[in-house]
């Protein structure tokens, strides 16, 4: 029986090892546990900061940049409004100087006695001054829809930008 006991203390003594190892194991694990999870818990302010960044780098682009771009689209829009608006008036300058001279030209033959022409000029110099009306009007027209579609792709174009619809 002693050959019994000895193998059975043995074991016993295997066993409590066995046990200290797992102990021993156990605490090793939640040691590493207890790192990885304040490593994680950096990793997180890490990432926490480097967005805080890239979101005030963001903000400083939508606020400085973006609104330079704004401002100088703004301006060259307004100065095609103004070119269009001053070319505008100078082909209304132009037609009413024809118009003036189809008009004094019409005088002068009507006071030169050749009634038979009267009638006839008359229509062509108010047929003439229709069209001329008329182109003035299509001009202006043309010239408000530049603006209005110079507006428009300005404003599309900062609503892309800052993504608002």
């Amino acid at each position: 029986m002693s050959e019994d006991n000895k193998n059975l203390e043995d074991k016993t003594e295997e066993l409590n090892n066995t046990t200290k190892n797992t102990e021993q194991a156990k605490e090793k694990i939640d040691q590493f546990t207890e790192k990885a999870e304040n490593k994680f818990e950096d990793i997180k302010a890490d990432a926490k900061d480097t967005f805080e960044k890239a979101k005030a780098k963001a903000k400083e682009f939508v606020e400085e940049d973006a609104k330079e771009l704004y401002d100088e689209a703004k301006e060259k829009a307004s100065k095609i409004a103004d070119e269009a608006e001053e070319k505008l008036d100078e082909l209304k300058e132009d037609a009413k100087a024809v118009y003036e001279k189809a008009k004094a030209k019409t005088t002068e033959f009507i006071n030169e006695d050749a009634k038979e022409f009267v009638d006839e000029t008359k229509e062509k110099v108010s047929k003439f001054a229709d069209e001329a009306e008329e182109k003035l009007d299509e001009l202006a027209e043309d010239a408000k829809e530049v603006i209005e579609e110079t507006t428009k792709k300005t404003k599309s174009f900062f609503q892309r930008l800052f993504g608002k619809k």
